[in-house]
């Protein structure tokens, strides 16, 4: 009786994927070109119309990658700029779904297969397929038959080591950035999106990796709220600055520290602390820069830090949901070589923070961002809880300094309840 199911089975399941393979003969790569062509992405050369020719197709673990040459007279921009429209033709799948050989190979071969081939299909019919464009002489065009995970919780199985701290996970795997190698990072996206939550994860991971060796100028010009955690924190160089008096005090005492290290460096004869077997690593951290974007004084401070900081074992993280020339000067972009970008709203903002668009076009998810590194990386950044946060940085709190606080308010509650207490004696 079993076998007899399981060669019913087998034959279904044979049957259905001829019949997939014939309804999808029109495959991925001849819908790109179509695409292509549907969109006006051609040019005439004399009697003929040329469009993109697939040179190469290569399977892939996450998908599949394509490759295609260019006519004469098109650019890869003219393709970037058309990315929504490949994507929704690649989803559009006018009532027929792809089943693989290695998808019918998961099947069990019982009397359940209709329903695990039910499953199947309405598991694929609800994946959206994403792709990514890039150029090496060749149009790449990677299909991924899954999109990014639009969650992704901080967590000790993601190592970093020394002074890396957690980008996200990638379609290609997940990725750090080390501050040892990109001393300056400015971080910018619109309000909720995950910019802050982001910062609080790097400057978690900083203290949970290097407690002693680790010094933070924390700036934060939201109201003092988004940093309010690491009050007493003895990493502290500064107290959490919260205005821009308090920032530009800050900002000249990390200066001040920067000038005499490098005095120091100069005076026995090395280029960097590395290079000197300093461990100390001094952080800048500001969260809302637009604040003191027309304080003269703060800019040319973080100019000298983003300038000439990195010798000297001082690290930048500028960070800004308002990404505009004036925000973001110049010399400070120069000097920050990695940049994070949560969603923006227009492609001028973008083009701010990443010298290119892209910003604008991510998916209202929260903790979805572009992170540019050699080239433009879409990540899902991890989500850092309070808790979490909580749980690292409490051995690192000055207790001391908050009970000494706790006992001068209860001595003055003491001392106005003697004020107010009758006294009497026996005569």
């Amino acid at each position: 009786m079993f076998v007899e199911v399981a060669s019913s089975a087998a034959m279904g399941s044979f049957l259905l994927y001829l019949k997939f393979k014939h309804e999808n003969a029109s495959n991925d790569a001849e819908k790109i070109q179509r695409i292509a062509a549907n969109t006006g992405l051609k040019v005439k050369e004399g009697s003929q119309i040329r469009t993109i020719q697939l040179l190469r197709k290569t399977k892939m673990r996450w998908g599949i990658e394509l490759a295609y040459r260019i006519p004469l007279g098109l650019s890869f921009d003219d393709f970037e700029k058309e990315k929504g429209r490949f994507q929704d033709g690649l989803n559009n799948k006018r009532g027929s779904i792809e089943l693989s050989f290695n998808d019918l190979k998961k099947l069990k071969l019982d009397k359940t297969i209709i329903k695990q081939i039910k499953q199947m299909i309405n598991k694929k019919s609800s994946i959206k397929k994403e792709i990514e464009f890039s150029y090496d002489g060749l149009l790449k065009v990677k299909i991924y038959n899954e999109p990014l995970t639009n969650m992704l919780l901080y967590e000790d199985s993601k190592k970093c080591i020394g002074w890396e701290v957690p980008i996200g996970e990638s379609r290609n795997g997940f990725i750090k950035h080390d501050f040892e190698k990109k001393a300056h990072m400015i971080v910018s996206g619109t309000t909720d999106f995950g910019k802050s939550n982001w910062v609080n994860c790097g400057i978690t991971t900083l203290i949970k990796n290097n407690p002693d060796d680790v010094e933070l100028t924390l700036i934060d010009l939201k109201g003092g709220l988004e940093f309010s955690p690491y009050i007493g924190l003895r990493q502290l160089h500064t107290p959490v600055a919260t205005n821009e008096e308090e920032a530009l005090k800050a900002l000249q005492l990390a200066v001040d520290q920067m000038e005499k290290t490098m005095e120091m460096l100069k005076r026995k004869g090395f280029k960097n602390v590395k290079d000197a077997g300093i461990k100390k690593r001094h952080f800048i951290i500001i969260d809302e820069a637009a604040d003191i974007a027309d304080n003269k004084d703060c800019q040319e401070l973080l100019k000298d830090i983003a300038r000439k900081g990195r010798a000297a074992g001082l690290r930048l993280i500028y960070t800004t949901q308002y990404p505009t020339t004036e925000t973001v000067s110049s010399q400070v972009k120069r000097n920050c070589i990695g940049r994070l970008c949560f969603v923006l709203d227009t492609a001028t903002a973008s083009t701010v923070v990443l010298d290119q668009g892209g910003a604008e076009k991510l998916p209202l998810i929260q903790g979805r961002a572009l992170y540019k590194d050699v080239r433009l990386i879409e990540v899902q950044t991890p989500f850092i809880s309070d808790d979490q946060i909580k749980k690292v940085i409490k051995p690192h709190i000055n207790i001391r300094a908050r009970e000494d606080v706790l006992n001068e308010e209860d001595a003055c509650k003491r001392n106005e309840g003697d004020r107010d207490t009758l006294i009497i004696e026996q005569a």
